[in-house]
């Protein structure tokens, strides 16, 4: 495991072994999405991870999505790559007074981000081995503190059935090639609540983000904007770093500028956002910020999409919103 704070010696004793079983389905090009990222396949996982320190962290189990790709591909092997998210449950988290050595699990559920690079080759036209060297992060989201965060490097062989050939189909999508390249302007509300110390309830936070998007190729689209929040932790924000509080009211709002990026898959599309704090009436927080996301269009004008708000490498809250596309 990669320890990359303080105060977590219990991580740099640890011995952790997995056990993965995941299905991948082969898209053939039904959808122009598919042909344009070169026929990924969609999986799933189903991972158990046992981390060798059964009293402080117990095991944890993971449901995650992915998608699966060739970086390389050889006359018989392939290098492949997979990215994907999903939910993770362990078994022992932080608790005062029985556990407060596992300073990297705050909740026993949290989230997962999964990256693993493969060389795969054949046995027979139906079985193939492959070699992995994968990384996993388990975080919360500072849904709960504390939230150092688990990073487990791993190292690993496998093994995958395909019980057919694979059989591209040589149609083209009914979807015109063509995309409107005009300017649209989007609104996104959303909301989440994080904790700040040790101890502590759950603070609500919300957000409003008015933004530009212009659609450049088929899968990218620039996003220029601005976020307004409303920060109701800022009193624990003050006790976390040791600070004074004013004796006038807490002002609770928060803005920033944003230039982004978005990359579509059909429906479902990836957002990633830095941006810049240009009100912060007391300078608890970096002037920096970014968002990743998922976003996914209900329809032409609306979309649901969770995205994790931070500070550099600090999660400072999961926001969960819809947004307007006109």
């Amino acid at each position: 495991m990669l320890r990359y704070r303080s105060g977590m010696s219990t991580l740099s004793f640890t011995h952790p072994f997995g056990v993965e079983v995941y299905a991948n389905k082969h898209t053939i090009g039904k959808h122009t999405w598919e042909r344009l990222y070169n026929y990924p396949q969609i999986g799933l996982a189903l991972s158990y991870y046992n981390y060798g320190v059964p009293d402080e962290l117990g095991m944890a189990v993971s449901f995650t999505t992915y998608l699966d790709n060739a970086l390389w591909q050889f006359r018989k092997s392939s290098l492949r790559f997979n990215l994907g998210t999903g939910l993770v449950y362990s078994t022992r988290c932080y608790t005062p007074g029985s556990n407060e050595q596992n300073l990297a699990i705050g909740s026993k559920l949290a989230f997962e981000l999964r990256g693993t690079l493969r060389y795969e080759f054949p046995v027979n036209e139906h079985v193939f081995l492959n070699l992995n060297l994968a990384f996993r992060h388990f975080s919360n989201g500072a849904f709960s503190k504390p939230n150092h965060g688990m990073n487990l490097p791993l190292v690993g062989v496998g093994v995958r059935y395909q019980p057919g050939e694979v059989r591209l189909l040589g149609v083209q999508d009914t979807v015109p090639s063509s995309i409107a390249k005009r300017l649209h302007f989007n609104l996104r509300v959303a909301g989440g609540v994080k904790e700040v110390v040790r101890v502590d309830e759950k603070h609500p936070m919300y957000s409003l983000t008015m933004y530009a998007s212009k659609r450049l190729t088929q899968t990218n689209t620039l996003l220029i904007g601005a976020d307004g929040f409303i920060n109701k932790s800022l009193l624990k924000e003050f006790i976390n770093n040791g600070l004074t509080v004013p004796n006038d009211d807490l002002d609770p709002r928060l803005a920033g500028v944003t230039i982004g990026h978005e990359l579509h898959m059909d429906r479902l599309s990836i957002l990633f956002q830095l941006g810049r704090y240009v009100y912060q009436p007391y300078n608890l927080y970096p002037n920096y910020y970014q968002r990743y996301g998922l976003q996914y269009m209900l329809s032409q004008n609306f979309s649901a999409g969770i995205m994790l708000l931070a500070h550099t490498r600090s999660a400072h809250v999961i926001e969960w919103g819809f947004g307007l596309h006109l």
